[in-house]
């Protein structure tokens, strides 16, 4: 595909779900599915205070991302792997009242940016890297099958 780097942005900005994964600080792996929402250079995601995964990334800012992708009607019916996009990056933690997370994410919530949220929640804002890999992004659904064709390492920028 021509322009897969801003066919991926793309995809992170209108999807609103990932897997989440952190590793405590005994080095387990802890993986959660999150809603979020994205600008196209960093991903927000809300979550309790004192959740295993804001306690994970306090502890270790290391994550693992994975956004899975339905490409059409089709994809349901047809035998094919999901097509995903997946990177490792940093995350960090930051506050409630942190503007510039609550404004990328009352995207979602479609509110005003005086959305009333709980009290113990914070943000997880995700940095994308610049290189991500992909599965089926970009390939036609009969292809996917083919991990050497499907498979794509993207720099986006």
């Amino acid at each position: 595909m021509k322009n897969l780097p801003k066919k991926v942005r793309t995809i992170i900005k209108e999807n609103l779900w990932l897997v989440l994964s952190t590793t405590d600080k005994d080095n387990i792996p802890y993986s959660s599915v999150l809603v979020y929402q994205s600008d196209g250079n960093i991903i927000i995601c809300q979550t309790g205070e004192n959740t295993l995964k804001a306690n994970n990334i306090r502890n270790n800012s290391h994550v693992a991302v994975t956004i899975p992708i339905r490409k059409n009607f089709f994809h349901k019916l047809i035998p094919a792997p999901p097509a995903e996009i997946h990177f490792t990056t940093d995350a960090e933690i930051l506050a409630k009242d942190n503007d510039k997370a609550r404004i990328i994410f009352s995207k979602y919530l479609k509110h005003t940016e005086k959305a009333d949220l709980p009290q113990d929640y914070i943000w997880i804002k995700i940095r994308i890297p610049n290189k991500v890999t992909t599965y089926g992004v970009g390939v036609p659904l009969f292809k996917m099958r083919d991990p050497i064709i499907a498979r794509k390492v993207i720099q986006l920028n």
